[in-house]
């Protein structure tokens, strides 16, 4: 019965404008009826019962709703009262319109209900939308941040993201989830689910971890349709809560942490500039090129731009030409990017953040990037003092990104000295505190009939790649790299990047199939999610990597939610497959995902049907074991065996993990399943 009523009050904020709307309608008419020279007492009486009925189940409905609330106290008690004798004050009016001894009192009841009205109104206002809801919006202070100076990330950065995108549901008056972000009290108080943080531990703080859930998740925070934080500021949470999640302590911005720079500078971005927005087809066409497009800054119409892809194009770069007055910032970095494009970086007129860094550029290419740059990396190199110190010349760089290139340590000195520029060339003994990058595999295919080669993508540097096939780490006594690596069967090769003074790599392992073919002849009957629908990467000889996100994979979650927009799911996915005859299969292949912290699970069950000639008979069937919470993101090729060798066609059922485990941070809601290939197997 409680939970009905708990029901019911979600109907309170629809109902309340009906007797607002009726009244204000009445008003007009009592007070203008000798203007118009009509007499509107039924019209007037009809209005005032309208009001007062539908006044008097808006108390009741907003009774219901508090009982399941989290409102504060005094201004819920403030609110309702002021409802009730709204309520009665119309009433009072119905009694006194018809009683012409006390018809002089009919217009003064009139204004003191509008008033009681008004001021019901602003308190269920300042509930909902926090007490400074109608305050004018105060005047825009630009504030200069000096990143060389010490800074309190949590009064300067933290507190003001949480006062604009979170405190209007987490306030003494409204604290959802009873959870109050007012102080740092409050704060380490927590909410029903307990603390919202840990210390140094942002993957298991749920101040972070709900921020980065899908916008559609019931637990993503703020809810879809409120304001949402900027990557820069989710980003910013999180560096707070990893570096100790300290109220008082202030720190010196380390400069070499790139991303924590940029995200500060997002934070308190420059004066506003007059630029034009860019158009939306140019937008989708980065978009197509492999770009990824974002806001330098709510503040302006600037741009910044990551190049995603594994070798760069004259088309890509030629895309960048429609943008060149709103770029801003553009990260080239290990895009095999050579000094034959660089002409181009000349028309980028706004640019002043380029990250060219991991490419076999030189001298000749630096000397046609254009002179306006604040920042500019050129780690990892083939750059020289000569280039340099010339490109400098006529620079208005602040901050130059120079280690691991052909400037020798004398030359090094010298730049310093002839250049107010902030140059970083690494400490002396950076390769032995630093690892190498992991080996870069130029080839996303995984899938093949008869063999494929391998190649590796060959770094600045030129480290030694050392590879295995039989599922060891490899050392420096494993198989040398030095051509592309031909895989004729199924096999995970891992492979690590050795230099001489420098930590080794961390490992890049891959398996690789061999297959009988991709499954082209196929009927899917459930669909994924509209968020993670990619129906043409199902089949396409690529394995997804451990990154949902990625394109590669599709999505799918149950969902009887009766009004969301999203179709109902069973959170199932089930596929008939045609078998083309001669084709020599021994099994079906499914590549899932599971990531606990993202809320993916591995299936709960595999199913195999034979449903030639009209058949359902189940051939094979395995149940998955349950996963412990907190695993780390990995991927799993489950085989379903076809025993048989006249059936010419199957149906695959994945019946998913309908919910989270016991244990996990959301447990009881709705589990997602992530596939990225099927294909048949030898």
């Amino acid at each position: 019965m409680f939970e009905i009523l708990k029901y019911l009050g979600n109907f309170h904020p629809v109902i309340l404008h009906l007797p607002i709307g009726a009244l204000y309608f009445t008003v007009f008419l009592v007070f203008f009826e000798k203007v118009m020279k009509q007499n509107f007492f039924t019209t007037i009486r009809i209005g005032l019962l309208f009001s007062f009925v539908f006044a008097l189940l808006s108390c009741f409905l907003g009774y219901f709703l508090s009982l399941g609330s989290d409102y504060g106290e005094n201004i819920l008690n403030i609110h309702m009262w002021l409802g009730i004798s709204t309520t009665l004050f119309i009433g009072i009016l119905l009694f006194l319109q018809k009683n012409k001894a006390y018809k002089k009192f009919f217009k003064p009841s009139f204004l003191a209900t509008i008033i009681l009205l008004t001021f019901t109104g602003h308190y269920g206002g300042s509930m909902t939308h926090g007490e400074d809801f109608l305050a004018f919006p105060e005047k825009k202070i630009e504030i200069n941040v000096d990143f060389n100076e010490r800074i309190n990330m949590y009064s300067e950065v933290v507190r003001p993201i949480l006062d604009n995108k979170c405190i209007k549901c987490h306030n003494q008056n409204k604290s959802n989830g009873k959870l109050r972000l007012t102080d740092q009290e409050q704060m380490l108080l927590g909410g029903k689910s307990g603390p919202i943080f840990i210390a140094s531990n942002s993957n298991e703080s749920l101040l972070y971890s709900y921020l980065e859930l899908p916008i559609d998740h019931k637990l993503h925070m703020p809810p879809k349709g409120n304001q949402q934080l900027k990557d820069h500021e989710v980003e910013l949470i999180k560096y707070w809560i990893d570096s100790g999640a300290s109220f008082s302590e202030y720190e010196l911005p380390n400069q070499e942490d790139e991303e924590l720079i940029y995200n500060l500078t997002s934070f308190f971005p420059p004066a506003p500039t007059e630029i034009e927005l860019p158009k939306q087809r140019d937008l989708e066409k980065l978009k197509d090129l492999n770009f990824r497009v974002e806001r330098y800054s709510v503040d302006n119409n600037y741009l910044d731009v990551k190049f995603l892809g594994d070798k760069v194009q004259q088309k890509h770069l030629n895309g960048l030409l429609n943008i060149s007055k709103q770029l801003i910032k553009l990260d080239m970095s290990n895009s095999q990017l050579e000094d034959q494009f660089m002409s181009i970086f000349s028309k980028f007129e706004s640019l002043e953040y380029l990250k060219i860094n991991g490419n076999p550029l030189s001298d000749t290419g630096l000397k046609k990037i254009n002179d306006n740059l604040k920042s500019l990396n050129l780690n990892n190199t083939n750059v020289s003092y000569v280039g340099v110190d010339e490109f400098l010349k006529n620079s208005t760089l602040k901050n130059l990104y120079l280690w691991n290139t052909n400037i020798k340590t004398a030359e090094q000195n010298q730049l310093l000295q002839d250049h107010n520029v902030d140059i970083n060339f690494g400490s002396k003994s950076f390769g032995a505190n630093m690892p190498l990058s992991a080996p870069l595999i130029v080839s996303k295919q995984t899938l093949f009939k008869d063999s494929i080669f391998v190649e590796i993508f060959n770094a600045i540097g030129k480290p030694d790649y050392r590879y295995t096939f039989d599922g060891t780490e490899p050392d420096s006594l494993s198989l040398l790299y030095d051509s592309p690596i031909k895989i004729d069967r199924s096999t995970t090769l891992k492979i690590k990047a050795f230099k001489k003074g420098w930590k080794e790599s961390e490992t890049t392992s891959r398996n690789y199939y061999a297959t009988a073919g991709n499954i082209e002849d196929y009927k899917l009957t459930t669909s994924p999610h509209p968020t993670y629908k990619n129906l043409s990467k199902l089949s396409d000889g690529i394995l997804g990597d451990t990154d949902f996100r990625s394109g590669e994979w599709n999505g799918f979650q149950k969902n009887d939610d009766s009004e969301s927009t999203i179709p109902p799911s069973s959170g199932d996915m089930v596929l008939e497959i045609n078998i083309p005859k001669g084709l020599k299969t021994n099994s079906i292949g499914i590549h899932a995902l599971s990531y606990m912290n993202d809320y993916i699970t591995f299936p709960e069950r595999l199913e195999l049907y034979d449903i030639s000639s009209n058949k359902n008979r189940l051939i094979y069937f395995k149940n998955i074991d349950k996963e412990d919470a907190g695993q780390i993101p990995k991927t799993v090729v489950y085989e379903l065996p076809i025993s048989e060798s006249n059936i010419d066609k199957v149906k695959l059922v994945v019946k998913s993990n309908k919910k989270l485990p016991k244990g996990h941070v959301a447990e009881g809601q709705y589990a997602w399943f992530f596939v990225s290939e099927i294909f048949f197997m030898l």
